[in-house]
């Protein structure tokens, strides 16, 4: 039976056999997402009253905005050629939350975090007065409800927060300072990340009450190559209500959660099933590592892109096809659990467009389940995998 997207995306989710596997492609072309995409992306439109550069602490920041519908009322200091010319070389963002970014005229994408914008706590009441963005104001959702109900019509729609909770927060405070603030300053953290929180869950009841949206997801890196930023005790014990309270609103609204995360997190995998996330992406599943993964495989969908450390980029179309096979039978099971992600900013890790053609061959050769032998679900599976090689398919 062939299914519309948004069964395709549901029956992955709650293993109940979709016809293919389905695809999340957030590409910059709109046909693109319109083609190949079984998700359609809901974006929050920037605040209108939202104008940045005004303040005199805000000279020489320019705005940060996903929304490509954005117009920004400049000050006079983004008038004066020195700061035109500023702006096109490497320059620094402001985005709503009032966080810091470093942007280079060589990067596509959205740049990096910068120097903290809330050094001391002892300005936080001020900062979340100032900063925090309206969660009710109802003009930020009007244009992609509208959007949703013309193009994502039979797709599985889904809020994007953009940054979660502790990156926002960490994006405050400094990287660093922040790791550190969880034992000097424990309620100082719980305090931040609840605001936040209680920010995510008031957008997630507009989105639903204004419009009608599946699902959300969060992009919420919480490690680096080889561990995640703090030991699991460290982590259930801050994150436990952050995490658990997000998922739990969703759910609550009939929607399902899902949490982006790059870095080797495989440790708090366990902890955040949990509390009731409902799939996690990677763009390096491999970093992970599939037979560490293997004990999750049929508790939560994954998403996965082709390997973007190192297959994606750097290997040959034969392998990334070959690579989505492995994919799908390392995350998913055959009932389902698996879902492609196309990784969006593909300049900036130079991949090849033959790459990309490659991963859509691969979804084409193996992703169709009645096409897929039985044999494949039972073969040997690859206990040692080396980054950069790609196992033969089974025979």
């Amino acid at each position: 039976m062939t299914m519309n997207s948004f069964e395709r995306v549901r029956a992955a989710l709650s293993f109940s056999e979709p016809d293919r596997v389905p695809v999340m492609n957030f590409s910059d072309n709109y046909l693109e997402i319109l083609r190949y995409s079984d998700v359609f992306p809901m974006l929050l439109s920037a605040s209108k009253s939202w104008m940045p550069g005004h303040r005199d602490n805000e000279i020489g920041l320019f705005p940060k905005s996903g929304d490509p519908f954005y117009r920004w009322k400049k000050p006079v200091w983004a008038t004066d050629p020195k700061y035109i010319e500023i702006r096109k070389g490497t320059h620094e963002l402001i985005d709503e939350w009032g966080c810091i970014w470093n942007r280079s005229p060589h990067i596509y994408n959205m740049g990096h975090p910068g120097r903290p914008s809330l050094p001391d706590w002892d300005s936080l009441d001020d900062y979340i007065a100032y900063y925090f963005p309206n969660p009710v104001e109802t003009d930020r959702y009007r244009l992609f409800n509208h959007l949703g109900k013309i193009f994502g019509r039979k797709k599985y729609r889904m809020g994007i927060f953009g940054d979660g909770p502790f990156s926002i927060a960490a994006n405050m405070r400094g990287f660093s300072p922040f790791m550190a603030d969880h034992i000097k300053n424990p309620k100082k953290v719980e305090y931040l990340l609840e605001q936040i929180v209680e920010n995510f869950i008031a957008v997630m009841k507009m989105w639903k009450s204004t419009g009608d949206v599946h699902g959300f997801m969060i992009f919420d890196d919480l490690g680096e190559q080889d561990r995640p930023y703090m030991s699991v005790r460290m982590f259930n014990k801050f994150y436990e209500n952050v995490y658990g309270r997000l998922y739990s609103a969703a759910h609550d609204l009939g929607c399902d959660f899902h949490h982006h995360s790059c870095g080797k997190n495989v440790k708090l995998v366990p902890s955040l099933i949990k509390w009731g996330v409902d799939a996690m992406e990677f763009d390096s599943p491999r970093m992970n590592g599939y037979p560490e993964l293997e004990p999750y495989r049929g508790k939560i969908m994954f998403w996965g892109c082709v390997n973007i450390q190192s297959i994606y980029p750097g290997g040959t179309t034969a392998e990334v096809s070959r690579e989505v096979w492995h994919m799908i039978r390392n995350l998913g099971t055959f009932k389902g659990g698996y879902g492609a992600f196309f990784y969006d900013n593909w300049k900036d890790i130079d991949v090849p467009k033959a790459n990309i053609r490659a991963f859509r061959k691969g979804l084409n050769q193996h992703g169709i389940y009645r096409k897929i032998p039985p044999s494949w679900w039972t073969s040997t599976v690859t206990e040692i995998w080396d980054d950069h090689t790609v196992p033969p398919l089974p025979e």
